[in-house]
């Protein structure tokens, strides 16, 4: 029963990542809401709705089973709304934060940026008061979210730095070796779309799990990498704007008057 509550509890915080409410997953599944949060609340997922569920959510079996196993460990925890808001208009704290989740020594980042060391101590105890670490003596602290946490699709930091994040991250001409731009379209049915999207997520979680990976490494052997994806159905408005506009009204009428004229 603990394993189930685990999976069930994991399924929630993907539901919750994505962006899906209970009543897009009924939706999705042809079922009431009631019926899902039923099988929420009652951890009563068969398994064969666990893999509808997960097909949905473009999520497998061995992905579903690596963040509950996170869980039983404490180990993935997001940010609360809450916290969002504080880093949101603290952004010296937020880009400390980032410092100190991937493995950043205290004295590489006062060497290297604008922070001192009283300043650091006073971001530690903030950080602590806000219960995003666990700090110890002399500036030790235990990491109570996870290193590669997962913002709230629009909330707090995602709404007034993601604008600037965007600007900041394409002002670049992308032409060295370890770096790409690329853009294609295609016309796709569904099906490839979702098989598209779910090869996506599973780079994404490739690219977190060795984002991991890599913060114990020294960080004279990393590089700061940054990715972006935008994937949707889309035509260009220049395409869509030479659409010719049907007026049927008017279509009508003059075929109305040219069957008067004929009589």
């Amino acid at each position: 029963m603990q394993q189930t509550n685990l999976i069930i509890k994991s399924l929630k915080k993907i539901l919750k990542a994505k962006g899906f409410t209970y009543k897009d997953l009924a939706d999705k599944m042809e079922i009431s809401e009631a019926s899902v949060k039923r099988l929420f609340s009652k951890q009563t997922v068969s398994l064969k709705r666990l893999e509808e569920i997960c097909d949905i959510l473009h999520f497998d079996f061995y992905e579903l089973a690596v963040m509950a196993k996170m869980n039983r460990k404490g180990d993935f925890k997001t940010l609360s709304i809450e916290q969002e808001y504080v880093l949101a208009d603290n952004h010296k704290l937020m880009v400390f934060l980032y410092f100190i989740t991937h493995g950043w020594s205290l004295s590489y980042i006062i060497d290297e940026y604008d922070i001192s060391e009283l300043e650091a101590t006073r971001m530690f105890l903030e950080l602590d008061r806000l219960g995003i670490i666990e700090l110890h003596s002399d500036n030790k602290f235990r990491l109570l979210i996870s290193k590669n946490v997962l913002w709230h699709k629009k909330g707090p930091i995602w709404n007034k730095y993601l604008e600037m994040v965007t600007d900041d991250f394409m002002n670049h001409e992308f032409d060295r070796s370890n770096e790409r731009l690329l853009f294609d379209t295609g016309q796709f049915t569904n099906k490839s779309l979702d098989i598209i999207q779910k090869k996506l997520d599973d780079f994404l979680l490739t690219f977190s799990e060795l984002a991991s990976e890599d913060s114990l490494l020294p960080i004279k052997n990393r590089n700061s990498t940054g990715i972006f994806i935008a994937f949707r159905p889309w035509v260009f408005s220049l395409i869509s704007g030479l659409r010719k506009k049907k007026v049927v009204g008017i279509t009508a009428s003059r075929e109305s008057g040219r069957s008067n004229q004929l009589k």
